[in-house]
């Protein structure tokens, strides 16, 4: 790679870093990722255009790391808190949108997060294959994020 595509790369590191925060929100895992991106970017020699790999491997390392952390497991407690008050609010929606999900989806989510059962127990209460149960998980969480950042979107791009 000439110095020239490294200083291009340089130069652009702010834009990778609000790509890669746009989907993670969190400046840690953020920065990470685009460091990653730039010495795989950086250490290949036959890229033509090192800007849109680049930005190529940010997204996909993004998306990889919101697929291993399953963000929502762990941002739905077993009830509502009124601990923290700068996240009560969204709590609040998360309990919202939850409650719209389809019936189905909604009683493994509340079989799970406020009766505490293990995945399994609900596969055997509800007669549904562990599989099956893993991707209905994956679909309600799936559809809890895009609903809370729609929300966040409305709320915030108010005219």
């Amino acid at each position: 790679m000439r110095d020239s595509d490294k200083q291009m790369l340089a130069d652009h590191y702010l834009d990778f870093y609000r790509m890669a925060y746009s989907l993670l929100h969190n400046p840690t895992d953020v920065e990470d990722v685009v460091q990653e991106a730039l010495v795989e970017t950086m250490s290949q020699p036959w890229v033509n255009n090192p800007y849109n790999y680049c930005a190529r491997v940010v997204h996909n390392n993004c998306y990889k790391l919101l697929k291993r952390n399953y963000i929502l497991t762990d941002k739905l407690p077993e009830k509502p808190y009124h601990d923290d008050p700068l996240d009560e609010q969204q709590l609040q929606t998360l309990w919202q949108y939850k409650e719209q999900l389809p019936s189905r989806i909604r009683d493994i989510f509340n079989l799970h997060y406020e009766k505490g059962y293990s995945r399994q127990k609900i596969a055997e209460l509800t007669g549904i294959t562990p599989s099956a149960l893993k991707k209905l998980f994956y679909k309600g969480h799936k559809i809890l994020l895009k609903q809370l950042i729609d929300h966040e979107k409305s709320k915030t791009f108010k005219f």
